[in-house]
């Protein structure tokens, strides 16, 4: 556990180099790696990184694949599973707060950055997501139609799309919550969870996990657990789908609902329910003085299409992207 007697902001960047290294799934340079902490929050410039990245190689954590970068060893892989459990408590909820603060989209003109999920999927698989995507919108269980679809050699959120793979990012929901924080409105997201879905309505969550007590993003937690069915709740009308909760102060609801419906009327869905006053809703727990609003994740789609066999590897709330540059994906 060598990482735990370092200062801890530098276990923290060190930590973060490993999730980098890991999730690219393949030899990643520092450049990849400063860009990929980019996204993340952190301002980590190449030369700083190759610093750190020696500094794990002395550890043993790291090893350098030629000219193509670096890969975790199985000692880094284990370090990283074990390491600073206890500091990624609330990691999760903090790094949501940071990208809701970086948004900047305007509804009203429909530019700046929004929140983006991303997926790599085989290019074999592209037209059965596609139609997935624009079958869950339809549905309401996804935020937008818009995103973003990029081939390999491109990169996405730092990290290089191998070939015969495609880049997906798709806008995710916490995206309403940097609105809504950018309209002065203070927001909690509380919890996600599986919403159970019967004749087209929701009546409930069957499974929750709560952000600020996760040390992983829990929808990623629900989606490693195959545990939805949303291409069921998309064409029969029941099923389970993921869907997350968050917290406003009850004398901001007249403003809410008024936001909510500009957003609706600038292309953006998903909207579950909208709770009571220090009710529980949809069955999940609201502090007394707010009010609770479900939101459908928006990596739904995507799910739905790993549901049907389609090959699928999912990050969420992974990524700022200029709304401008999206398009739509029917």
């Amino acid at each position: 556990m060598k990482l735990l007697t370092r200062e801890h902001v530098s276990q923290r960047r060190l930590v973060e180099i490993l999730r980098v290294i890991e999730s690219a799934g393949s030899p990643v340079g520092a450049r990849a790696i400063s860009s990929s902490l980019s996204s993340r929050g952190y301002d980590l410039g190449e030369r700083a990184v190759r610093y750190n990245l020696k500094i794990l190689d002395g550890l043993g954590f790291t090893r350098k694949e030629g000219y193509s970068g670096r890969v975790l060893t199985p000692l880094g892989a284990r370090e990283l599973g074990c390491a600073l459990v206890g500091d990624r408590i609330g990691f999760v909820n903090t790094r949501i707060e940071e990208y809701m603060f970086r948004t900047s989209f305007d509804f009203q003109t429909g530019r700046g950055e929004v929140i983006a999920n991303t997926s790599i999927v085989d290019e074999n698989d592209k037209e059965m997501i596609l139609d997935m995507m624009a079958r869950a919108y339809e549905a309401g269980y996804t935020i937008s139609r818009r995103g973003l679809v990029l081939g390999a050699g491109e990169s996405l959120g730092g990290m290089e799309i191998p070939a015969g793979s495609l880049g997906i990012a798709t806008i995710c929901s916490i995206t309403l919550d940097g609105m809504l924080l950018k309209s002065g409105i203070p927001v909690l997201t509380s919890f996600a969870g599986l919403a159970q879905v019967r004749e087209g309505r929701t009546v409930g969550f069957i499974d929750l996990i709560a952000y600020a007590g996760s040390s992983l993003d829990p929808v990623k937690v629900f989606m490693s657990r195959k545990a939805t069915s949303i291409s069921a709740a998309i064409s029969t009308g029941t099923g389970a789908v993921l869907a997350n909760v968050r917290e406003v102060p009850a004398g901001a609801e007249e403003l809410v609902r008024m936001l909510l419906d500009d957003y609706q009327a600038a292309g953006f869905s998903g909207l579950a329910e909208i709770g009571q006053e220090s009710e529980p809703l949809l069955g999940c727990p609201v502090g007394p003085g707010k009010i609770g609003i479900a939101f459908y994740a928006g990596v739904n789609g995507v799910v739905a299409a790993e549901e049907m066999g389609a090959r699928v590897r999912t990050a969420p709330i992974s990524i700022l992207v200029d709304y401008a540059a999206t398009r739509d994906l029917r």
